[in-house]
């Protein structure tokens, strides 16, 4: 009688073995895809946690990356050439007289000038105010922009002789 029990455990566990279940089945493929998807979120987050440690803080050279780019802008509205002087004063300087309301804090004074495509002589000049370096750099790129909005509109004017 022992034989036969012991056999018949054998036969059941051999059973069991060779026809899986599909619970079974379902966590043989789950179990590799969730540790797939853990693995590569933590290997995210841990290239996040060392790109961050490593990126410097913004300023000076955040600062530097913008007045290249506005720089670059501006040689592109300027083809022929451009110059700027950036002046800024300090608070208990005393405004010359195109300077804004004393309200406006406006400390920076940027005279810009584009150049003439044979003489590199400055053709317009002119000068915009702002608080920081940055803003007057783009009030620059602005006032070019204007100038250059200006001139397409009188290249496409009629004029009467």
């Amino acid at each position: 009688m022992s034989t036969g029990g012991a056999t018949a455990l054998l036969s059941w566990h051999h059973a069991a073995v060779l026809e899986p279940t599909l619970g079974a089945i379902a966590l043989m493929i789950a179990v590799p895809v969730v540790g797939a998807i853990v693995l590569t979120l933590a290997i995210t987050g841990l290239r996040w946690l060392h790109h961050r440690r490593r990126r410097p803080a913004a300023g000076a050279s955040e600062t530097a990356v913008i007045e290249a780019r506005l720089r670059a802008t501006m040689s592109e509205l300027c083809p022929h050439g451009w110059r700027a002087h950036v002046t800024l004063f300090d608070p208990a300087d005393e405004l010359p007289g195109d300077a804004p309301p004393p309200g406006e804090r406006a400390r920076v004074a940027l005279d810009w000038a584009e150049l003439d495509e044979d003489s590199g002589e400055p053709v317009i000049v002119r000068r915009v105010w702002a608080p920081t370096v940055i803003q007057a750099m783009e009030a620059m790129i602005a006032d070019r922009r204007t100038d250059e909005t200006l001139e397409r509109i009188e290249r496409a004017a009629v004029w009467p002789d």
